[in-house]
């Protein structure tokens, strides 16, 4: 696995796999600047090329999730402080009726809300190297170890009870085309043969030359700039700052379903 940016070939943007060889959201760069993260893909149907993939969903079971108390589901109290030696961990308890599987969050994040969700008294953000499997519980509590990739941050004890976490799989995790408003992540450069048994993993565009697809609503001015359309899926629209944010700029006017060259600028 490789760290850092790195230069991709012509072998790289063209390959996909089903088994995955890069962390989520690496960056890699070609020669003339093209900018690219890797990922997954979601759904079990082909994605095109040129159509713009966007983050899955988070779970909202798994967010405001109870830290677990000491001596309960091998939770130590030692779990608890900012102080801790080493890598992070911390015991969850899942009450929700949506089972956890082991590394679903892997190169995910854990957010410690301290005080809670209203509360202004602290929010970390931690990365994910792992966790263990943890059954519904929404007949009985069950008990989810969270491994962190990083040391705690936090210099005061947790408070089960009080203090609350979230847990997130990676934004460059099953990204798919959607209607939905959501987080652009990147642009398609291959068809994507996703099956309901098959997952492909690789790079998508987050930045310079490429071509965009207008969807039906109207021409896009040279120069303008344009977001995720949540009319048809993939494709983009002007960008508004409410409700269309800017992931790109034209480089002529696009008419109404119709593609043309563009700069896209995600991260």
């Amino acid at each position: 696995m490789q760290d850092g940016i790195r230069t991709l070939t012509e072998t790289d943007l063209n390959t996909l796999t089903t088994t995955k060889q890069s962390q989520y959201g690496a960056i890699g760069v070609t020669e003339d600047g093209r900018r690219f993260r890797y990922v997954s893909f979601g759904g079990t149907s082909t994605i095109a090329p040129g159509l713009i993939v966007t983050a899955a969903a988070l779970t909202a079971n798994f967010q405001a999730m109870a830290i677990t108390a000491s001596g309960t589901g091998g939770q130590v109290a030692a779990n608890y402080a900012g102080s801790q030696s080493g890598f992070g961990l911390l015991v969850l308890t899942n009450s929700s009726s949506t089972a956890i599987t082991a590394d679903q969050f892997a190169e995910g994040f854990l957010d410690i809300i301290v005080g809670g969700a209203s509360a202004d008294t602290g929010h970390y953000t931690y990365r994910i190297r792992g966790n263990t499997a943890a059954g519904a519980g929404n007949v009985t509590a069950t008990y989810c170890t969270v491994y962190l990739a990083e040391s705690f941050r936090h210099t005061t004890a947790l408070v089960p009870g009080t203090d609350t976490a979230n847990l997130r799989i990676s934004d460059y995790s099953t990204v798919n085309t959607s209607t939905t408003a959501a987080l652009p992540i990147g642009l398609t450069i291959n068809p994507v043969p996703n099956t309901a048994t098959v997952t492909n993993y690789g790079w998508v565009q987050v930045g310079g030359d490429c071509v965009v697809l207008n969807d039906a609503g109207g021409t896009i001015t040279v120069g303008g700039a344009f977001g995720q359309s949540v009319s048809t899926a993939g494709n983009v629209v002007a960008a508004t700052a409410s409700t269309h944010p800017i992931i790109g700029y034209t480089k002529i006017a696009i008419s109404a379903s119709t593609s043309a060259p563009a700069w896209l600028s995600l991260a």
